[in-house]
């Protein structure tokens, strides 16, 4: 009759089977384990805060795979103040080093899988940082020993007070990073890439302090709108329209939408796409840029000094002669007046007296006929660029003017 085999335990890692049991490190599986658990994470921790969120991520794979938060070999999990479990990877500004050190003290130099795990992770952490972060951390060794046996929770909350300096300020700083997200998309020239990962870094940061963020999809949809990109704030309006009529979407969902169209639309060459007001500034801009040349030319026609002398002279006059053009009616007088032979029209949107009605003026006005300074487009154009037209425009319309007061 053939030998029936034994059952097979079921673990989704090598780690968690028979967590609770020491590793024999004299049997094959035992140094087959010891190997995989202590081997340098695939991309070095540098010791930057902008790094973090990958460090942490890499090691919670590994920490998995290696039981290290399974059964009685945890050594992730630790007590804060209260009372609360806190994951040391993803919670490290939530508990101190004295806390840290009273848990790690009641494994250190025993005979258990605790302290077995606690000497692969601290293997795991020395192997998987560059050089300069090692020398911020060599003249420390103090800090992460106990009864001269390295704690692999104490090592890696040092890492973590050098990469960020860890303060009230610090929670204070993450709160405003995530407060003005639209100055930040404008500083790093609307790259969706670089402003997700700095939303996640501050994210994380505030989580490692057992802090939140509520309002998270409000600001990101901020930030967004501040790309300088026109289909692209178009796409993030309809998203933030969806969310509004109490539709399902996360910050995360959101997240990954806008980098999924940031990446199409530079695959297809369209990133960058300049608004309809933009588009605008352009023409108006080249338009004056010919106004400015067709002057220029003008003036350079050659005269006697006598004649520029005369025109100076003129000049100055002339200043004062059509000063009267700034100069608003008075309340109860007239909006319209007959000035050297012609009709004059007080225009709300030039501020001065034009040849113009004020109904016929080119510049942008609201509902109430003042000049429009305050709305935003649907396109999320910024009052810079309306600012910007009315600028242009009333430059040309004045020196259209200005050259039939001359006549």
């Amino acid at each position: 009759m053939a030998a029936v085999p034994p059952a097979v335990v079921f673990a989704l890692t090598p780690g968690s089977l028979n967590s609770n049991d020491i590793i024999n490190l004299d049997s094959k599986a035992g140094r087959d384990l010891f190997n995989k658990a202590t081997a340098p994470l695939a991309i070095p921790f540098d010791g930057s805060s902008k790094n973090i969120h990958l460090f942490q991520n890499q090691l919670l794979r590994r920490a998995e795979s290696a039981g290290w938060n399974s059964g009685t070999g945890n050594i992730l999990t630790i007590p804060d103040a209260r009372g609360d479990n806190r994951n040391i990877i993803t919670e490290y500004g939530c508990v101190t080093d004295t806390l840290i050190t009273t848990a790690a003290t009641i494994y250190i130099d025993t005979q258990t899988r605790q302290a077995q795990n606690n000497a692969m992770m601290v293997e795991c952490l020395q192997a998987s940082i560059t050089e300069g972060c090692f020398y911020k951390v060599s003249n420390e060794e103090n800090k992460y020993t106990i009864n001269q046996t390295k704690s692999a929770a104490l090592f890696f909350k040092l890492l973590m007070a050098k990469a960020i300096i860890d303060t009230r300020a610090t929670t204070y700083q993450f709160r405003a990073d995530l407060s003005s997200l639209d100055t930040y998309m404008a500083n790093i020239g609307s790259n969706i890439e670089l402003f997700n990962l700095h939303v996640k870094n501050s994210r994380e940061g505030l989580k490692a302090r057992g802090e939140t963020v509520d309002d998270l999809i409000l600001k990101l949809f901020t930030g967004y709108k501040a790309a300088a990109d026109s289909k692209f704030v178009e796409y993030i309006e309809n998203k933030e329209e969806y969310y509004l009529d109490e539709n399902d979407l996360d910050a995360d969902e959101l997240m990954r939408l806008a980098l999924n169209k940031y990446c199409m639309r530079k695959l297809n060459s369209e990133w960058g796409a300049p608004s309809i007001e933009q588009e605008q500034i352009t023409a108006l801009s080249s338009e004056l840029q010919k106004l400015k040349e067709n002057k220029s030319k003008n003036n350079g026609t050659p005269r006697k000094a006598q004649d520029r002398k005369q025109n100076s002279s003129s000049n100055k006059s002339g200043d004062k002669e059509w000063a009267w053009k700034k100069i608003p009616p008075a309340e109860g007088e007239p909006e319209s007046r007959e000035m050297k032979g012609r009709l004059y029209h007080w225009c709300i949107g030039h501020q001065a007296w034009t040849l113009h009605k004020p109904s016929d003026c080119r510049l942008p006005t609201d509902s109430n006929g003042s000049e429009a300074k305050t709305a935003t487009s649907k396109t999320g154009t910024t009052t810079s660029y309306k600012e910007a037209l009315q600028t242009i425009m009333s430059v040309i319309e004045n020196d259209e003017e200005d050259t039939v007061d001359e006549e």
